[in-house]
């Protein structure tokens, strides 16, 4: 796959989550918006036509619809008892900062290992992000290592396509599974992010899919004539996003198994099929909207 081929200046970026947050803060229409920092949302109350929300600054705030995003492990999705279905895959994520020794030129790299798979992704300053995908026992290993300890071992696997990897920041491993919301919407509430939908990073779709899902949401929202806090609506927004999410989470938890199985049976379909995207277009063309994180969208 290539920009070039798909008509785009490129086919993804990587950004920061704080260069991003800035950019979203730098949006905000002052007058529409109140901006409540630092405060953690303790308890959710359900009312007759909204929810009452508990502050950790020991304030209330009453609202017509509650948009609940507190991330893959929602401590306000289990206190409302929304259960969740679950799959493990077996495998933790080791995340770090890399500087090597040669500029990326703000390329993305990816390898496919037997034991999962890693990526470099492009930070300023010649910084690159490690994601590094390993059977959970080894990666609590290499999390303890040294740093010269460490390094050594992610240059054997990765190899000097940017040099000698010279410095690692800080190492943080966390379990992989797919974990998605048994409900989404309830009257006056909407689950968005990875409290409605927690992918595995392999495929890359997760912040994605839910950018769509907050678009959806919104555009439902101002095309209704109803309260925002009403089922019927919030229904609307569910159905609309349904077939969205399934291709999604499928897409994103077959490249998951395809990928990060070492069985040869699996490993000779995942040449064949990476060989079919070769020979069909149409194929390519629809795994690469995919891996852009366009989804279904027809209109981008």
């Amino acid at each position: 796959m290539s920009a070039i081929e798909e008509g785009v200046p490129a086919l993804g970026y990587v950004v920061e989550n704080a260069w991003l947050g800035q950019a979203l803060w730098a949006g905000l229409d002052r007058d529409v918006v109140s901006w409540r920092v630092p405060a953690e949302v303790r308890h959710m109350q359900p009312l007759a036509d909204g929810y009452r929300l508990s502050l950790s600054d020991e304030t209330e705030l009453d609202c017509d619809l509650a948009v609940l995003a507190d991330g893959g492990r929602s401590s306000l999705r289990e206190q409302l008892g929304i259960g969740v279905r679950q799959r493990p895959y077996d495998q933790h994520a080791l995340i770090a900062n890399i500087t090597p020794s040669e500029a990326h030129c703000g390329q993305a790299f990816e390898r496919f290992t037997e034991d999962g798979p890693m990526a470099l992704l492009p930070l300023p300053e010649n910084r690159c992000a490690l994601v590094w995908t390993r059977p959970g026992n080894d990666t609590q290993r290499l999390a303890e290592l040294d740093d010269r300890s460490f390094l050594e071992e992610l240059q054997g696997v990765f190899g000097y396509r940017l040099g000698t990897l010279r410095q690692v920041g800080a190492r943080h491993v966390y379990p992989l599974a797919l974990i998605e919301a048994e409900e989404q919407v309830r009257s006056h509430l909407v689950i968005l992010g990875n409290a409605a939908h927690s992918l595995h990073p392999v495929a890359g779709q997760g912040f994605n899919l839910s950018l769509r899902d907050a678009d959806a949401l919104a555009e439902t929202l101002l095309d209704s004539a109803a309260p925002p806090g009403e089922l019927s609506t919030l229904q609307l927004y569910r159905e609309r996003q349904r077939h969205d999410q399934q291709l999604t989470v499928g897409f994103s938890d077959k490249v998951t198994r395809l990928f990060g199985s070492s069985r040869s049976a699996v490993a000779t379909g995942r040449n064949v099929g990476l060989l079919g995207l070769d020979l069909l277009p149409a194929a390519k063309r629809w795994f690469a909207r995919q891996a852009m994180g366009l989804g279904t969208r027809s209109d981008v």
